[in-house]
């Protein structure tokens, strides 16, 4: 079955903010576990791009500061279509943000793509 997707990638940092010493714990593993399992539940699976060696690194700039992160990546395809997009949005705000104590989640719709499921008979 072939279906028109977007490919979401969401974009997660591997460690929290620094606390009042400048120190920055990493984000437990199971938070990760946990939106995964959030995700496929919701759009039926996905990728978690982890990287413990050389770890993708994304900068922005806030009130004048340039900030720098490791980043840990989700990938996902999901519908086409407001709905997905909207609730993709939404779930960023209301428990990725919290969930990792960022004041933004960086999410990158591309597509449309075109997916196709290859299912095998397996005995």
């Amino acid at each position: 079955m072939t279906s028109s997707s977007v490919v979401a990638l969401v974009v997660l940092p591997q460690r929290y903010n620094p606390d009042a010493k400048g120190k920055r714990r990493g984000v437990e593993d199971a938070k990760f576990e946990e939106t995964m399992g959030e995700i496929a539940s919701r759009f039926g699976g996905g990728v978690l791009w982890r990287y413990d060696s050389a770890p993708p690194r994304g900068f922005w700039w806030d009130r004048g500061v340039l900030y720098a992160d490791e980043m840990t990546v989700v990938e996902v395809d999901i519908p086409n279509d407001a709905t997905a997009r909207q609730w993709l949005i939404e779930y960023a705000r209301n428990t990725l943000g919290p969930r990792f104590k960022q004041k933004a989640i960086y999410l990158r719709f591309v597509g449309p793509i075109e997916v196709d499921v290859v299912t095998v008979d397996i005995e």
